[in-house]
């Protein structure tokens, strides 16, 4: 057996969603594992800054683009920008996501179920679509999407964003056939509850509802951190996983395994 590498030196690196939480840990973890990075998201107030600390950390090349994913000529620009400022692209995250509005399905609205597939499921699509063709041209390629164990189990009150995480499941699966013998891997990480902005805003909603959620507990007996996805995103970005497309690595504390 050969060396087995984590590294990722000399590649080429976008994350999609990288202003905070497990976007903006992860592209901190690509950039300290040796990649030139763009990082994008709404918020370019800050972006800039969140990019010249990355670099200054890692001593990578890292720069910041604004881009809403729910728009795909944004995307498609962002990507295009990406290429030019990198040269290429090898490694692709698309992190964008949003909780939703937990309640029961019959106080689900179409506007707000049709913005959650705008953000969760699009934005993956669009990422997707316009980050392949560039790496078909450089022969390889890792592509990371963000699901949920939401995309294994149900969950109840937050049906439209369970539904939203098994669509990205399913898109992940399929491009990863449609490119499994060219040389690009595609995976999504399928996180349980992690401490950001997100899973407080879902908490807050299902306080509410119901007690009944049909939600399980954590075996590992505490949430985890943005930062506890960051070692299986540059596993899924690197080498080691060479042989690994088409799946979706929980990160859960246990959840699925309950």
């Amino acid at each position: 057996m050969g060396d087995i590498s984590f590294s990722l030196a000399g590649r080429k690196a976008m994350v999609i969603g990288a202003d905070s939480g497990i976007g903006l840990a992860c592209a901190r973890a690509i950039a300290n594992a040796g990649a030139d990075l763009v990082i994008g998201g709404i918020d370019p107030g800050k972006g800039g800054d969140l990019a010249a600390e990355i670099a200054a950390k890692s001593g990578t090349k890292v720069s910041y683009v604004a881009v809403d994913v729910t728009r795909e000529e944004q995307v498609a620009a962002a990507v295009e920008e990406a290429v030019k400022r990198l040269g290429g692209l090898d490694v692709a995250m698309n992190n964008a996501g949003i909780p939703g509005w937990p309640g029961a399905i019959q106080d689900q609205t179409a506007e707000q179920f049709d913005m959650l597939f705008a953000i969760n499921v699009r934005g993956a699509m669009f990422g997707m679509k316009y980050q392949v063709p560039h790496m078909l041209k450089g022969g390889k390629g890792s592509i990371i999407n963000l699901a949920s164990t939401a995309a294994i189990n149900g969950l109840a009150f937050c049906a439209p964003y369970a539904a939203s995480k098994h669509a990205v499941a399913g898109l992940t699966k399929s491009v990863a056939l449609e490119l499994a013998d060219q040389g690009i891997r595609v995976n999504a990480i399928a996180p349980g509850p992690v401490n950001t902005g997100l899973l407080a805003s879902m908490r807050a909603g299902r306080m509410a509802l119901p007690s009944k959620t049909g939600g399980a507990s954590v075996p590992m007996a505490r949430v985890s951190e943005p930062d506890e996805m960051a070692g299986a995103v540059v596993w899924l970005a690197s080498d080691a996983s060479s042989y690994v497309t088409g799946t979706l690595v929980s990160i859960d504390g246990g959840v699925v395994a309950v």
